[in-house]
C-alpha cells in the first residue's frame, strides 16, 4: 500500500474513534459535560405563588407566622378551591437549613407511621432533591426539597392525586 493511502486510512479511523467517543460521552452525560443537569430546578416563592394562583388556588402569605425563624424567608400556603386541602411552600436561607427542615418533617411523619402505611423516599439519586411520602388509609403526607425550597402537605387521602399532580407540574 502506498504511504498517502495508509495515512488517509489512519486519519479516517482516528476521526471515527473520536466521533464515537464524543457520541458515547454525550449519551452518558445527557448532553452535558457536568453533573449539573442531574439537579432539579427549584422555583422561587413568587413563582410558586403565581403558578398556584393560575391553577385557581387561594394563596395566603404566612411568612409573618415564622418571623421568629430568621432563616425562613418566605412562606406561602396554597388552598384548594374548595378549601379541602392546602400545600405549603417554604423558601429558606440556604440548602443546609432546607435539608434540616426536610429531615425534621420526615422524622415527624415517620414517628406516626403504622405497619400498614406505605412510605416512599428518594435515596439521593439527585443531589439537590429529597422527597418523602407517607400514605395511610386516610392520609397522605409529603415533604420535598429542592435546594433551599420545601413543599409540605398533610392531606386527606382523597386529595393525594391532586397534590401529586400539582407537584409534578411544579417539578417537585
Amino acid at each position: 500500500m502506498k504511504k498517502p493511502v495508509m495515512i488517509a486510512i489512519i486519519v479516517a479511523i482516528v476521526v471515527l474513534v473520536v466521533i464515537a467517543g464524543i457520541a458515547i460521552f454525550i449519551n452518558v452525560n445527557g448532553g452535558s459535560n457536568t453533573d449539573n443537569n442531574k439537579d432539579k430546578q427549584a422555583i422561587s416563592a413568587s413563582e410558586f405563588k403565581t403558578l398556584m394562583e393560575q391553577k385557581g388556588y387561594s394563596i395566603l402569605d404566612a411568612t409573618d407566622q415564622f418571623k421568629s425563624y430568621e432563616k425562613i424567608k418566605q412562606v406561602y400556603v396554597a388552598m384548594s378551591t374548595d378549601y379541602s386541602y392546602k400545600i405549603e411552600f417554604y423558601e429558606v436561607e440556604d440548602d443546609a437549613y432546607a435539608t434540616s427542615f426536610y429531615n425534621t418533617n420526615r422524622y415527624t411523619f415517620r414517628t406516626s407511621k403504622s405497619d400498614s402505611d406505605e412510605e416512599t423516599e428518594n435515596n439521593g439519586e439527585i443531589e439537590n432533591y429529597s422527597k418523602y411520602t407517607l400514605t395511610s388509609d386516610t392520609n397522605y403526607k409529603l415533604v420535598t426539597r429542592i435546594n433551599n425550597t420545601i413543599i409540605y402537605a398533610d392531606v386527606n387521602i382523597d386529595d393525594k392525586d391532586n397534590v401529586e399532580n400539582v407537584l409534578k407540574e411544579l417539578g417537585y
